[in-house]
C-alpha cells in the first residue's frame, strides 16, 4: 500500500505544481487513498515526530485562505505546501527498510543531479562576477516559459536548493572512497563504478551551484563546512577553530567597519546596494507581521501588499519583490506567528533527529548520511536568512524530500517502521 500511495502522490504532483480550480479536483483522491492506508496500517498518516507541527502548519495554510486578498493569487503556494506534506508522508511511510532507504537516498541524489541539469538549461543567469561570463554565455537557454518563471529560473532559488544536495554527495563520496581503498574483491568493481557516479553527480551539482554566483548559497556552504568540522572530530575541530580564529584576528586588525566594508567590496558589484535593499525589505516584513500576527496576510501576497501598505524607497515600485528574503519572516507573513512556530519546529526536530542518528548509529554509512543531510540543512538555513524559497514554491518539494529522508533515516536506524502498528506500540 505504501508503494501505491507513493505512486498516487507522484501522479497528482503535476496538478498541484501547476494548479487551477479544475486540476485541484485531483486532491479528491487523497481521502480515498488515506482510507485504504488506514485499513492496511491502522493510521491515516505515518507517525513521525513532525506530525503535530505539520498539522498546525496545514491548519494555518487553511486560515491563510481567509486572510488572503485573492485565493487564486495564493493558490499556487497553498497547493505547493499540500504537495510537500503529501510527499513527506508518502516517503516516510514507504521507507521502512534499509534497502528502501538506500533507494530513497539514491533517488534524492539523482533529483539533485536533475535539478542541476534543469538549472543549466533553464536559469535566467545574472552575471555578478566577470570570470563566469565566458561559461555562462555558452549555456543554452533551452527551458523557458515555465509558469511562474517565464524568463527562466531565478539563480538564487536554484542555488538555495542545490545546497541541500552537495554536502550529502560529499559525505557519501568520502564514505564510498574509504571503502574502496580497502575493498573486498567481490565489491571492488562495483565500488569503483559507485565512486564514479557519485563524483559525476557532485561535479554536476557543485558546478551548477558555482555558476549561479549565489553569495548566500556559498556562505551557507562555508558555514555548514565549519560547523561540520567543529562537530566531526578533535582534529577537524582544531581546524575549524583555526579558521574562526583567523577571521577574528583579521577583523580585529582591520576594525569592524573596515572589515565589513572589505567583505562587501569583494563580494561582487552592487553588493552594498543589495544589503541595504534587503534590510529595507526586512523592515517592511516586520511591519506586515505586526499588522497580521495571527493569520498572516496570506500566501504569496507580500509581493502585492508591501507596495500598497509598506512602500520601499530603495527599490523601484515596478520591481516585483516576490518574498521577504528571509524564510522565517516569510513564514510569519504567509501563515502568522502560529505558522512560524510550526515551521521553526520542523527545523528543530529535523536537527534533533539527525544528531541522534549521528551520535547513536554504529554504521558509518548512516553517520555519513546524517552528517551530509545535516550540513545541507545548515547551508540551506543560512542561505534562507538572506534569501528565501517560500513555503509552497515548486522547487520546495525537494526540501520536503530531504525532510522525509532525514526522518526515514532516523526510523531505520532505530528499527521502526513509520506508520505501522509496531511503530505505534514502540513510540507509545
Amino acid at each position: 500500500m505504501a508503494s501505491a500511495e507513493l505512486l498516487v502522490v507522484a501522479t497528482i504532483a503535476p496538478a498541484l505544481l501547476f494548479p487551477n480550480p479544475t486540476r485541484l479536483l485531483a486532491l479528491l483522491i487523497v481521502p480515498v487513498l488515506w482510507w485504504g492506508v488506514w485499513l492496511t496500517t491502522g493510521r491515516v498518516v505515518p507517525r513521525t515526530p513532525m506530525n503535530a507541527a505539520l498539522w498546525v502548519l496545514l491548519t494555518m495554510v487553511a486560515v491563510s485562505l481567509y486572510a488572503t486578498f485573492d485565493v487564486r493569487f495564493s493558490l499556487g503556494k497553498v497547493s505547493g505546501v499540500a504537495l510537500g506534506v503529501l510527499v513527506f508522508w508518502s516517503i516516510t511511510r514507504w521507507v521502512s527498510t534499509r534497502a528502501r532507504l538506500r533507494r530513497a537516498a539514491a533517488a534524492f541524489l539523482l533529483a539533485g543531479g536533475g535539478l542541476a541539469i534543469v538549472g543549466l538549461l533553464g536559469t535566467n543567469w545574472i552575471n555578478k562576477f566577470p570570470a563566469f561570463d565566458a561559461v555562462i554565455g555558452r549555456l543554452p537557454k533551452a527551458i523557458r516559459g515555465v509558469p511562474g518563471a517565464e524568463e527562466g529560473f531565478q539563480p538564487n532559488a536554484v542555488a538555495g536548493s542545490l545546497v541541500l544536495f552537495v554536502p550529502l554527495q560529499v559525505a557519501l563520496l568520502a564514505h564510498k572512497a574509504r571503502r574502496w581503498l580497502s575493498p573486498r574483491p567481490a565489491r571492488a568493481e562495483r565500488g569503483t563504478w559507485l565512486i564514479v557516479v557519485h563524483a559525476w553527480l557532485l561535479t554536476l551539482t557543485a558546478g551548477t551551484l558555482v555558476l549561479t554566483q549565489s553569495r548566500g548559497a556559498w556562505v551557507g556552504l562555508l558555514v555548514a563546512t565549519v560547523v561540520f568540522l567543529a562537530w566531526h572530530s578533535r582534529l577537524t575541530r582544531a581546524f575549524a577553530v583555526a579558521i574562526a580564529a583567523s577571521v577574528v584576528i583579521v577583523a580585529f586588525m582591520l576594525g569592524p567597519e573596515r572589515f565589513f566594508t572589505l567583505a562587501v567590496s569583494q563580494s561582487g558589484p552592487e553588493m552594498a546596494a543589495d544589503v541595504s535593499g534587503r534590510m529595507e525589505v526586512w523592515s517592511r516584513a516586520i511591519y506586515g507581521i505586526q499588522d497580521f500576527p495571527f493569520t498572516g496576510m496570506g500566501m504569496n501576497t507580500f509581493r502585492r501588499v508591501m507596495p500598497a501598505l509598506y512602500p520601499t524607497f530603495l527599490t523601484p515600485p515596478n520591481v516585483d519583490i516576490a518574498h521577504a528574503h528571509n524564510h522565517l519572516l516569510q513564514a510569519a507573513l504567509d501563515l502568522g506567528i502560529p505558522g512560524l512556530v510550526a515551521y521553526a519546529s520542523v527545523w528543530i526536530l529535523t536537527g534533533g533527529l539527525l544528531v541522534m542518528v549521528y551520535r547513536g548509529s554504529k554504521e558509518r554509512v548512516y553517520r555519513a548520511m546524517a552528517g551530509g543531510l545535516g550540513a545541507g540543512f545548515i547551508a540551506h538555513f543560512v542561505f534562507s536568512m538572506t534569501d528565501a524559497i517560500p513555503l509552497g514554491a515548486k522547487v520546495g518539494v525537494l526540501f520536503w524530500f530531504a525532510l522525509a529522508l532525514a526522518v526515514a533515516l532516523h526510523h531505520v536506524t532505530l528499527g521502526i517502521t513509520p506508520g505501522s502498528r509496531t511503530a505505534s506500540q514502540h513510540e507509545a
